[in-house]
């Protein structure tokens, strides 16, 4: 599995979103909305929705350039429309009930808020978005994700259906109803199961790891195998992708932590031969379980030893050199960072290029964990200082981050000390200087630094 697969698909909050805005832009778009209150309007209206989705925070704004007002008149006129912004905590919202987000999409749904497209990238104009409108118009009028739904829930389980139903899952990147893959499943034969393209298609449907689905699935293990072997990367990196996400979906809603450890081994196994960052993956699914769950105690361990020796303790040049390693399928390259000398010669040709991303990586994924610290952990001394030497890492490698300043205030200031983190706080209201209303934001966490209010 790639290096950029993985954060795109697995690290889904680090990363930076598809959008880059100036501070100026500015749209008249409807601002985040409530997401139930869209659906009633929806369904008193009979009207389909348009829907922004996000998980970018406050400076979040749905468009790369303005559109017009004519343009917004028209999407009001045929669909209930907002932005909706999802919290990665929140995941009992229903939105992340239904897909695992990982950048800003553009979703056009039913009256039922069953979705119909999804739009993955940048709208930058608005003839992309008189594109999609009118694609929507033609797709409503065959057979939608809704109406098969409603055939299937009145009892139809005809071959064809259960096959398009699925289809549609997999085109949309939805959760996939499990049920409806094990119906699937049942009319399915011993010789069907041995064939290539069946069982790539019941892996694409992302079975559960280890459910009686996915070993259905796997059958004919030896076929499965070399499948996988010929098979293009992206298409295996997409496969175990939606194994995984349904997987930790299923954890979530069973309030199963052992099947949030089995999906962190099987991620591990996509990864060979990158030790590394199978390690990482390993046991990020585990961590991330006992967050959403709110286990303080299990959490606050687990994430020391996580972020230590999965960021803190690793330098960026020797993750790269694993990475480049794993990529070229260099022999013994376990037991040592060092290469060979035509092996480093050319790394370091290539070095930088996927070196900076590194470096990002690092300082995204310690920030994040100093700021859970100080949700989790904030009384737990021990902890606030294991977080302050990863932010002192984390300004080492972005000294100018207005975001990154701000963390380590908070840090010595739950710790007592108040000097040394009203420093950093105006070091964050220095770096976020071209931002005004963060600046102010931050201005005013300084004075309650002062004042000792915080």
């Amino acid at each position: 599995m790639s290096f950029h697969h993985f954060y795109k698909s697995e690290f889904l909050f680090f990363l930076s979103c598809f959008f880059i805005f100036t501070v100026n832009a500015q749209s008249k778009f409807p601002e985040d909305k409530n997401y139930n209150e869209l659906l009633n309007e929806a369904k008193q209206g009979d009207k389909p929705m348009f829907l922004v989705i996000h998980n970018n925070g406050d400076q979040f704004l749905p468009f790369k350039n303005q559109i017009s007002q004519k343009m917004i008149d028209e999407l009001q006129t045929h669909f209930v429309t907002g932005t909706v912004q999802l919290k990665r905590d929140d995941f009992n919202h229903p939105l992340n009930k239904i897909f695992s987000l990982s950048s800003p999409i553009y979703l056009f749904t039913d009256k039922d808020g069953i979705p119909i497209l999804r739009h993955n990238f940048p709208i930058k104009d608005e003839q992309t978005l008189v594109r999609l409108i009118d694609s929507v118009h033609t797709l409503a009028k065959g057979e939608t994700l809704g109406k098969l739904t409603q055939q299937y829930r009145k009892g139809m389980r005809n071959r064809v259906l259960l096959t398009t139903l699925l289809t549609q899952y997999q085109s949309l990147d939805l959760y996939t109803d499990q049920q409806l893959l094990s119906d699937y499943l049942a009319q399915l034969t011993v010789q069907e199961l041995n064939n290539f393209e069946t069982v790539i298609f019941l892996l694409s449907s992302g079975p559960v790891y280890n459910s009686q689905n996915y070993l259905l699935a796997r059958t004919n293990s030896k076929m499965v195998d070399s499948l996988y072997s010929t098979l293009p990367l992206p298409q295996r990196v997409k496969i175990n992708n939606r194994i995984i996400q349904q997987t930790f979906r299923e954890a979530l809603n069973k309030k199963d932590f052992s099947l949030a450890e089995s999906i962190g081994y099987f991620s591990y196994t996509t990864w060979k031969p990158n030790y590394l960052r199978g390690e990482i993956s390993h046991r990020f699914y585990p961590l991330e379980y006992k967050r959403l769950m709110k286990d303080s105690v299990s959490y606050v361990s687990m994430a020391k030893d996580y972020y230590d020796n999965s960021f803190y303790r690793i330098e960026p040049d020797s993750i790269s050199r694993v990475d480049f390693a794993a990529s070229r399928q260099t022999k013994d390259f376990r037991r040592s960072f060092v290469l060979d000398s035509a092996d480093n010669a050319l790394y370091m040709k290539t070095a930088n290029v996927g070196l900076q991303y590194i470096k990002d990586e690092q300082a995204r994924n310690l920030n994040y964990g100093s700021e859970q610290i100080l949700v989790f952990g904030k009384n737990n001394v021990n902890a606030l200082f294991d977080a302050i030497r990863w932010q002192q890492k984390v300004i080492s490698l972005y000294p100018n981050s207005g975001r990154y300043h701000h963390t380590m205030a908070r840090l010595l200031y739950q710790v007592g000390f108040y000097a040394q983190a009203e420093f950093e706080q105006q070091q964050a209201i220095l770096y976020y200087k071209p931002n005004k209303e963060l600046s102010r934001q931050m201005q005013v966490i300084l004075k309650q630094m002062q004042n000792r209010i915080l």
